[in-house]
């Protein structure tokens, strides 16, 4: 796999499963590798990344992943999830859906909900198929269910850093980014994105925030 770019690595490599989820970008497959994992269903459910979200990028890799001979072979659930960012779920949904159009590939009318017959296909668009935002704002939402109850907590140093930079002229582009990044250092993560983080043991894949997003995956991975 010399010279491929990790969009083609990923699609390249061989297809187990029966359920394929396809995600937005190179760390967010490491982070959803360690959710599968930390849910128990990798026997059912593999992780793949797209790329950068735009329609004819996510389309172009459907129409070539769908016809490999082992997909349709294998194949029987797949799930496609990406961010919402500074729009609406609903306008992300819509942005899924041309692209599953454009593939041939059957349309589920609702966001997490699987449609589809013989190959079911479901979205779901972070982070909660609601709001805007991204990975990083349900990470963010699940860990400070857990540090708020606890008597160490981290977040509100974080943010007192961030309000002093502010004073002084400096923002991030990405606040939501930048404070989950504030949090992965404070807990010793060299390298503060999310697939480390996740990699490294400090995501509490049980808080609640995270369900929807678990029952998702699991019924992916045929769980459900």
């Amino acid at each position: 796999m010399i010279g491929l770019s990790p969009e083609q690595q990923s699609f390249e490599r061989p297809i187990i499963t029966e359920g394929q989820l396809l995600v937005e970008g190179r760390v967010p497959e490491m982070f959803f590798r360690e959710m599968i994992i930390a849910y128990g269903v990798q026997s059912g459910v593999e992780a793949r990344t797209f790329g950068d979200i735009n329609k004819g990028n996510l389309q172009t890799r459907l129409e070539l992943f769908c016809q490999k001979a082992a997909f349709k072979e294998r194949v029987k659930r797949l799930g496609i999830v990406r961010d919402a960012e500074n729009s609406t779920a609903e306008a992300a949904f819509q942005s899924v859906q041309a692209a599953l159009r454009g593939a041939g590939l059957d349309v589920p009318e609702k966001i997490n909900a699987l449609a589809g017959s013989p190959l079911s296909v479901g979205v779901f668009i972070l982070p909660d198929c609601q709001n805007t935002g991204m990975l990083e704002s349900l990470c963010l939402a699940a860990i400070a269910e857990i540090d708020n109850a606890e008597s160490k907590a981290v977040l509100p140093c974080i943010d007192e850093f961030f309000n002093c930079l502010d004073k002084r002229g400096h923002k991030p582009a990405n606040p939501i980014k930048a404070r989950f990044a504030g949090f992965a250092l404070a807990r010793d993560v060299i390298d503060p994105q999310l697939g480390r983080a996740a990699q490294k043991g400090v995501i509490p894949w049980n808080a609640g925030a995270f369900e929807p997003l678990k029952r998702f995956v699991r019924s992916i991975a045929g769980r459900e």
